[in-house]
């Protein structure tokens, strides 16, 4: 039973496929003979592959034809066609639709022929080709009534009255049609730039001056007129401002004038490379007007195309210093992980940057002919700092790109302003800034890796590279264990001998904020300051390696210590505590942001941090003018060769609050 029902359902579902072949069928075929002209032709119009536009409401024929992916013009002249233009035309035809329609038997019947609609002789002419097929549809005169069309259907046995619009919509003009982008390579396929820029040594036998870039598989090079790196994204941003141009203006041959154009000697030719392919852009003489806030134009046009049209001038002229604009301006290649040393010289003077060989640690020394200095810790991020500025270090300009020994002379390299040598593992790189004696302004870079002398910016060079050890000392001078405690703390004016204050903890189980709850919060917070600045001491930067009884401005000049702060300290021990004494001693302010400091236990001279100088000035109300700084700047003690690496320092728990 259930077996016949199965049977059963299948013819059923035959017939009705069936059923609905046959229906679809036939209404093809009624849509063919009652959809009016719209079924004549909109099948026709959707495969196109060519249109073919003729007759006496055009200056010229035009043909577009279709390759696949895009519409070109091929008449009346060869360009690339606006795809929306030619898209606007098919979707016109594809739905068009009669006002009115009766056949060629019925006016013939009347006595009328196609002479009398204007269709013996058409005003427009119009031929939708796909492949082998073909449909012609011709305009004839307008109505006398609504200001439609005539117009004859592809079987030559019917007159439609179409709609005005759908007919002008054939007649868009030229200039419109036609795609205004000059360049159609995709800017992924781009894989090299060519310049071709007439010189006036041109003009009397000399070759002009030529630039081509190519894309390799590390970035962009030059091949021309120098081998060299190019920055990949000025290349980048040149080749998207090149494929992004468009024609501001089509002109016409007939009505132009070749030597004004200037196009058959161009001053300047323009050519991207493609996979297999390349299009090149020549460019003229600049249009002549008389306006002078109208942005100014070349006259251009493609290589082996005869269309002449207009560009915007600027983004045209600023290839004319391509080979500059474009070129790579870094010319340090760092590997940091790789980093083993760097040494900054210049005469005898020399301070070398060692990397420990535990963790990321490094240390400073500084060396001369007549003294030394024990190696200090260098400062992790002032290291990474000078690291990164090394890196990221550009040139200006380029000065000679393949320098004679005479060169070298006259820009100063004979004497290097100062030497940079890097360490990298078995590899090293040297390079060298110079400077000669009748140019003060000017700076210039030589790296061992590279044949070519740069131009570099003379403050912001020196600025990141200074020759100063304590510039790189670790800014850390001391931090003090998690387990130390603070028992007391005392400030004193030295020249006064007046205790500003003395506190101390009575007990070992009180702490700090408690000890301190009585003060106004001022104070209260600003001695809390100097209690964690004694628990972590850090400098804003080091002035002098040497503690002095008194701060030597310079060489003739020195500012009294004014302020000493004092702390006592309870330090753990292997089985019992010790106790210990920190001391500080600080100048009046020089200004909101700068006073001086010192330790004589760490043997040194600096300014102190913005937060401390706050502190200070909140408990000894320093409120005397200062004193005028001199613009000098203090010697670093001279040193002979560097003593030998220290041992590292023990890592200490973070501190917790006093």
């Amino acid at each position: 039973m259930r077996f016949k029902f199965t049977v059963f359902l299948l013819v059923l579902n035959v017939i009705t496929f069936g059923l609905i072949l046959s229906l679809n069928k036939k209404a093809e075929q009624l849509s063919a003979q009652t959809g009016g002209l719209s079924g004549m032709i909109g099948r026709g119009v959707i495969e196109a592959d060519r249109i073919e536009l003729n007759g006496n409401g055009l200056d010229a024929p035009r043909i577009l034809e279709h390759d696949g992916s895009s519409w070109s013009i091929t008449q009346p002249m060869q360009w690339s066609a606006n795809y929306f233009a030619v898209n606007r035309i098919l979707n016109q035809l594809q739905f068009l639709e009669e006002e009115a329609s009766f056949s060629l038997a019925e006016i013939e019947q009347t006595g009328q022929s196609l002479a009398d609609y204007g269709l013996e002789e058409p005003w427009l002419q119009l031929k939708i080709s796909n492949h082998d097929e073909s449909i012609e549809l011709s305009v004839g005169t307008v109505t006398e009534i609504g200001n439609n069309f005539y117009l004859l259907g592809p079987n030559g046995k019917d007159i439609f009255v179409v709609n005005e619009q759908v007919i002008q919509s054939l007649l868009v003009d030229l200039g419109d049609l036609r795609n205004r982008e000059i360049f159609d390579i995709p800017v992924f396929e781009i894989d090299a730039l060519s310049l071709e820029i007439s010189t006036p040594e041109a003009a009397v036998g000399n070759s002009n001056f030529r630039v081509r870039i190519a894309r390799t598989n590390t970035g962009w090079i030059f091949e021309a007129p120098l081998s060299a790196e190019a920055d990949a994204t000025q290349v980048a941003n040149t080749i998207n401002t090149l494929t992004a141009a468009k024609v501001v203006e089509f002109k016409e041959l007939e009505t132009s004038d070749p030597i004004l154009q200037g196009l058959e000697n161009p001053a300047m030719r323009v050519t991207l490379h493609g996979n297999k392919r390349r299009q090149t852009l020549l460019i003229g003489n600049k249009v002549p007007t008389s306006d002078a806030k109208e942005a100014p134009t070349y006259f251009a046009r493609i290589e082996d195309n005869p269309t002449v049209f207009t560009i915007a001038a600027e983004p045209f002229d600023k290839l004319r210093e391509a080979e500059e604009a474009l070129r790579e301006r870094s010319f340090m290649s760092i590997d940091p992980k790789a980093l083993t040393s760097i040494e900054l010289s210049e005469g005898d003077l020399q301070i070398r940057l060692q990397k420990l060989e535990t963790g990321n640690s490094w240390q400073v020394v500084e060396s001369n002919v007549d003294t030394n200095i024990q190696p200090r810790h260098a400062d992790p991020g002032i290291i990474a700092k000078l690291i990164d500025d090394l890196k990221n270090l550009r040139a200006s300009g380029f000065a000679v790109d393949s320098p004679t020994p005479t060169d070298f002379d006259r820009l100063g390299f004979n004497v290097p302003r100062r030497t940079i040598k890097l360490s990298l593992g078995d590899d090293t790189t040297t390079l060298l800034i110079a400077h000669p004696e009748n140019e003060n302004e000017m700076l210039y870079a030589r790296s061992d890796k590279a044949e070519y002398i740069y131009t570099v910016n003379r403050r912001a060079t020196l600025k990141a590279i200074p020759l100063n050890a304590a510039y790189y000392r670790k800014r850390t001078l001391e931090k003090l264990p998690q387990a130390a405690k603070i028992k007391s703390l005392q400030l004193q004016n030295l020249l006064t001998g007046q205790v500003i204050f003395s506190y101390s903890l009575e007990d070992e189980d009180r702490i700090w904020l408690k000890a301190l709850i009585d003060l106004p919060k001022a104070h209260r917070e600003a001695t809390l300051s100097l209690l964690e600045a004694i628990r972590h001491f850090r400098v804003k930067t080091y002035l002098i390696d040497e503690y002095t009884d008194a701060y030597p401005l310079d060489s003739e000049t020195t500012r009294p210590w004014v302020f000493r702060l004092s702390a006592e300290l309870l330090l753990p021990g292997d089985e019992t505590d010790r106790s210990e004494t920190r001391t500080y001693v600080f100048t009046h302010r020089f200004s909101g942001s700068i006073q001086v400091g010192a330790s004589e236990k760490h043997n040194a001279i600096f300014e102190i941090p913005q937060e401390t100088i706050d502190a200070l000035y909140v408990l000894t109300d320093d409120m005397q003018p200062p004193p005028e700084a001199s613009d000098q700047p203090i010697s670093t003690q001279k040193t002979i060769a560097p003593l030998a690496e220290p041992k590292p320092a023990a890592t200490d728990e973070p501190s917790t609050a006093p």
